[in-house]
């Protein structure tokens, strides 16, 4: 009779420990989700105020309007004279 009562103890022991292992894992699964949502929350907030700063105004050169935070062409001759420096410089 204690054979029989201890066996059917680990098996609700078990189960119960099975349960809680199901839930915690399902508890995880959404605290993951809910990271991932903000952090996507905040980057789309920083995007945001980020286009919202950059303005637009005219450049000096063309006249044409272009963001305040672009970057300035450069010509590829000014490019290909600058490589060539530096490989002259190296080849000393």
């Amino acid at each position: 009779m204690a054979r029989v009562a201890s066996s059917c103890i680990s098996r609700r022991e078990l189960s119960a420990a099975i349960t809680v292992a199901e839930s915690l894992k399902k508890v995880e699964e959404k605290a993951v989700k809910l990271g991932t949502v903000a952090k996507d929350i905040a980057s789309a907030m920083a995007t945001t105020t980020e286009e919202k700063t950059a303005f637009w105004e005219p450049d000096p050169e063309t006249g044409y309007y272009r963001p305040v935070t672009g970057t300035k062409e450069v010509d590829a001759a000014d490019l290909r004279a600058e490589m060539l420096k530096q490989r002259m410089l190296q080849d000393d």
